[in-house]
């Protein structure tokens, strides 16, 4: 176990884009323990704006000025997939411990060469923020308190209409992520990548055994749709599925998830989780609220490990093996060969 840091920690955001302000709201909500000492992004009308929403007072449009002008615990790296890495090596030069936006780098062989170059040099954990959503952390328990039994199935789906035209003839999902478009890993890497990782958080290890994946909207770059067939170490099936091409579905809408076990069932649809049996028990969450929680989630962990020296839930190794199932599903549904 490493020697842990101690509160408050001068933390520092690289990228202002969309999803940053869940980051930034997560980290104020920690108080006294952060401070907020710097955002960069190379769009300086983005920094200024997030750094003015949340009151940090200093703003960079390049890494490497930010990095050796401030006093710098933990970076919060929160920009494009293919700068991670780079991001993560000049952290890792200067002593900084480093919470990164999945996927670690754009490729499986990428990240295992990065957690190669790094190892030893600092803390470095993949902000994988599905699995700490309200509802599966709730049904987690469920499982380790032994309720539902042994796995028999399990099944995962997401499906929206995202990628379409609403009625004013834009986008949601576009609008809300424009780099999504020209995306060529798209569903699986970029999407699925979530549910892949919860069902290793919910089931265990798993191996791809199938997949398949389309290219249905010739101006989208990537896979629009994507079924991937796993199964559990004991041989339990397990299915991970979506699009965000479905016409008639909602432009954002909760997951589905069905759990099926020896004693008890789970299903989570709705933004309801229930267990099925002999003790049913209902939950309702607010998809909106668990939504922020996910990301409140994930970075009180990674301050409370760092202050404790305890590991990581999502520390490289981990992610790895997500990573490796996206990039199995890649292979077995012939997209990249």
């Amino acid at each position: 176990m490493r020697k842990g840091r101690t509160p408050p920690h001068k933390v520092a955001l690289a990228g202002a884009g969309m999803i940053s302000w869940y980051h930034l709201t997560a980290w104020r909500n920690l108080g006294e323990r952060v401070e907020l000492v710097a955002v960069c992004d190379p769009d300086s009308e983005k920094a200024h704006r997030r750094a003015k929403e949340f009151k940090i007072a200093k703003v960079y449009t390049d890494r490497e000025t930010m990095l050796a002008s401030e006093a710098i615990d933990a970076l919060d790296v929160a920009t494009p997939r293919e700068t991670h890495a780079g991001w993560v090596e000049a952290a890792a030069g200067r002593g900084i411990d480093v919470l990164c936006q999945k996927p670690l780098t754009p490729t499986l062989s990428e990240a295992q060469e990065l957690v190669r170059r790094i190892d030893g040099k600092i803390r470095l954990m993949v902000h994988e923020n599905w699995r700490f959503r309200p509802w599966y952390r709730e049904l987690k328990r469920w499982i380790a308190a032994g309720l539902l039994g042994e796995l028999v199935l399990a099944r995962m789906a997401m499906v929206t209409s995202g990628f379409l035209p609403d009625a004013s003839g834009k986008r949601p999902a576009f609008v809300r992520q424009p780099f999504m478009q020209h995306e060529k890993r798209l569903m699986m890497a970029e999407v699925l990548i979530h549910h892949l990782d919860v069902m290793r958080f919910l089931c265990g290890d798993l191996r791809v055994v199938g997949a398949r994946g389309a290219r249905t909207l010739p101006d989208v770059a990537g896979e629009t749709v994507a079924s991937i067939f796993l199964e559990t170490r004991t041989g339990a099936p397990v299915e991970v599925t979506g699009t965000m091409a479905a016409a008639g579905y909602p432009s954002r809408a909760p997951d589905r998830l069905e759990i099926v076990g020896s004693q008890a069932s789970a299903l989570f649809e709705q933004s309801l989780l229930r267990r099925l049996g002999p003790d049913p028990v209902e939950i309702a969450f607010d998809n909106e609220k668990g939504y922020q929680a996910s990301f409140d989630g994930v970075i009180t962990h990674f301050v409370e490990c760092l202050e404790s020296g305890m590991p990581f839930e999502t520390g490289p190794s981990d992610n790895l093996e997500t990573l490796r199932l996206v990039e199995h599903g890649y292979w077995a549904a012939g997209l990249e060969r």
